[in-house]
């Protein structure tokens, strides 16, 4: 996800700290490991992802033939960045009795921050940020549209996930993620742009009593999916970890379908590969195709500020004992094909 570009002072990384850093450059999180979501990179301002509906286009030989006959509808959605950043300040000097062996010497005021230190913190850093950008991408939500979004059932479980709430890591107000998208779209009037890219099926809004209940919605989303998805190889099935659980239990019960407790069922579903996600609220599930390709369906566009020095490690002030880590970033994310997903989710938008 990011590059790194460390202070000149601190380029001595090698051995077990140079491969500490390079764990951390392969290290992705959950949506991006899975593969189903391509990224474009380099969006300084904005990029448009175009959508071209052909309609009628067969007509009678004719020698002049009639231009009113085909039909032909253009529409765009946006990839537009928003900045936001990451930020810590720390003392060094709280981790020497962590790294006895790598604590420098001689005197304290021209001592420097040690390698090992820095990629332990890094590592830590990278950690948080990934499981923000991971939940982000679908839970995200600007304010204006944070406020138009709640459950399903109007009321909010402790703990549960609130689309443009807070992760632990930090508020996620940045862009609209991929549900607050969704939801956008599918309350859009037939008229507007947006619209115009076709509309998210929703199948169902509710939470499940039971994995029963799971198996149910499958079957009526899988339904409502049209025939031509369903044949394309990227298409996949996208459910969070309660709502799998429960249909991993049910599948067990099943008679026919014992499996020994100590496996999981196959996460299969009509053939498609179901993946359970931690980043999706619960009682979500999405069918669509989502890949690292042009033909994935979700797409997130990225730029980073400064490719020189996306993070930067330094000291806080020349008269201070402080270092600070700080990344800028910019992101969006958004749905190509409204129409070729299908969905059950258990939120409502109030477009008023």
């Amino acid at each position: 996800m990011a590059a790194f570009n460390f202070n000149a002072g601190q380029s001595n990384y090698t051995g077990e700290v140079l491969g500490d850093l390079l764990t951390l450059v392969a290290q992705e999180n959950e949506t991006y490991k899975e593969g189903l979501i391509h990224v474009k990179s380099g969006i300084k301002k904005k990029y448009a992802l175009p959508h071209v509906r052909l309609g009628k286009i067969i007509q009678d030989h004719v020698a002049t033939p009639v231009s009113s006959v085909g039909e032909y509808e253009f529409a765009e959605r946006y990839l537009t960045p928003e900045d936001f950043m990451i930020y810590l300040e720390f003392n060094p000097r709280d981790f020497e009795q962590y790294y006895k062996p790598f604590q420098p010497t001689g005197n304290l005021v021209f001592r420097e921050l040690d390698p090992k230190v820095q990629a332990t913190m890094i590592r830590l850093l990278m950690e948080q940020e990934q499981e923000y950008i991971n939940q982000a991408i679908w839970c995200s939500a600007t304010p204006t549209e944070h406020a138009k979004i709640s459950s399903s059932d109007g009321s909010v479980a402790a703990g549960a996930t609130e689309i443009g709430g807070d992760a632990e890591a930090g508020p996620m107000k940045y862009f609209n993620g991929t549900i607050a998208r969704v939801l956008m779209n599918t309350a859009a009037s037939t008229t507007s742009e947006d619209a115009k890219c076709g509309q998210v099926n929703i199948a169902g809004t509710g939470t499940f009593a039971d994995g029963e209940a799971v198996e149910n919605e499958l079957y009526a989303m899988w339904g409502a999916t049209a025939p031509k998805i369903r044949k394309k190889a990227g298409l996949v099935i996208l459910m969070d970890y309660k709502s799998w659980d429960a249909y991993n239990k049910y599948l067990s019960a099943k008679t026919m379908k014992y499996n020994d407790n100590r496996k999981e069922n196959e996460h299969r579903f009509q053939g498609k590969r179901i993946i359970p996600m931690v980043a999706l609220p619960n009682d979500t599930i999405f069918m669509g195709v989502f890949t690292t390709g042009v033909d994935s369906n979700l797409w997130m566009g990225v730029d980073y500020v400064n490719d020189e020095n996306v993070l930067q490690v330094d000291k806080l002030q020349n008269n201070s004992e402080l270092y600070f880590f700080k990344a800028l970033l910019k992101m969006d994310v958004n749905i190509v094909r409204p129409s070729e997903i299908t969905a059950h989710i258990p939120f409502k938008y109030t477009a008023a």
